[in-house]
């Protein structure tokens, strides 16, 4: 499409969708950058093959554009999913990754989402009291598994919880234990199997959200780290060293809801729908997530 003709409302709204992106983005870029580019791949590091979605039938027409705010670890799989996303709502796609907190922050200052997938309950519900979700189309997408993850050439072995506070490490990464859903699911389990003594909170480096937890792993410069199951799998720097049993873990839930004030909400309500239907929940699948009923949550 020539640009000269394209609307000044699509042009602004747009470039208003990246200017609030920027902060989440540039602290992705740093924490990122000695993570490899790799395919999304299934549990316990079994590379998923390529998604092969057909693009939408020829250029998709005027300025609709659906603007979704995407916690960090769903990056891979959902950027896979974009040419499915934007045939089902006939609007172009424009993503915004970052920690859950920090999204939500962001939805609570602006309201400039259209969509929200969270990675856990709780920063939904904050922006659901705010007045700011259409509660009918909340419901619970996905789930994850937890997984202590170690350099690549680490001889790091754990066969419990008690063995990550007895090992001899120094520094553990994990997404902020206090704001970031990854993390909080991480200090859940430790507090629940009795390990999250003052001893071992002093060797946490808390980190802006599970991608820049894994960053820290692959890079060597932490001896282990706590993340998702599905972003272990991304990198072939990083090894899992122990899976948290599902009897010690948290319910983890990915909570996916279009926004009350969508500009377009027809559209986002057929993305939102998109993700529930059978090839992207597939798709999911293979990349390691568990994937939910279709049921609202809330």
């Amino acid at each position: 499409m020539n640009v000269l003709h394209y609307p000044l409302s699509a042009l602004h709204r747009t470039a208003s969708a990246v200017l609030r992106a920027m902060p989440a983005m540039l602290a992705m870029s740093l924490a990122t950058a000695s993570v490899a580019a790799q395919d999304p791949a299934p549990a316990l590091g079994e590379p998923a093959a390529a998604l092969v979605v057909p693009a939408p039938a020829g250029e998709l027409k005027g300025s609709r554009e659906i603007v979704i705010y995407a916690a960090a670890s769903l990056r891979d799989a959902l950027e896979q999913l974009r040419p499915g996303m934007e045939q089902a709502g006939r609007a172009r796609v424009v993503f915004n990754f970052a920690g859950s907190n920090g999204l939500a922050r962001q939805i609570l200052a602006a309201d400039k989402a259209d969509i929200f997938i969270s990675a856990d309950e709780e920063w939904m519900e904050k922006v659901a009291e705010a007045g700011l979700v259409d509660t009918d189309s909340r419901r619970s997408l996905l789930s994850n598994r937890l997984v202590v993850i170690a350099p690549s050439d680490s001889r790091l072995a754990l066969a419990s919880a008690e063995d990550l506070a007895k090992a001899r490490l120094a520094r553990i990464a994990i997404a902020d234990p206090e704001a970031v859903p990854a993390g909080k699911y991480a200090k859940a389990w430790l507090t629940k199997t009795g390990q999250w003594s003052e001893a071992l909170r002093a060797k946490v480096l808390a980190t802006a959200d599970v991608r820049a937890a894994l960053a820290a792993v692959a890079s060597g410069n932490v001896d282990a780290g706590i993340v998702y199951n599905t972003d272990a799998a991304i990198s072939p720097r990083v090894r899992i060293v122990y899976v948290v049993p599902e009897a010690d873990a948290p319910k983890i839930s990915y909570p996916i809801a279009v926004m009350a004030h969508s500009e377009d909400a027809e559209a986002a309500r057929k993305v939102a729908d998109y993700l529930s239907g059978p090839e992207p929940r597939s798709w999911f699948e293979k990349c390691g997530f568990i994937t939910m009923g279709s049921a609202a949550s809330k």
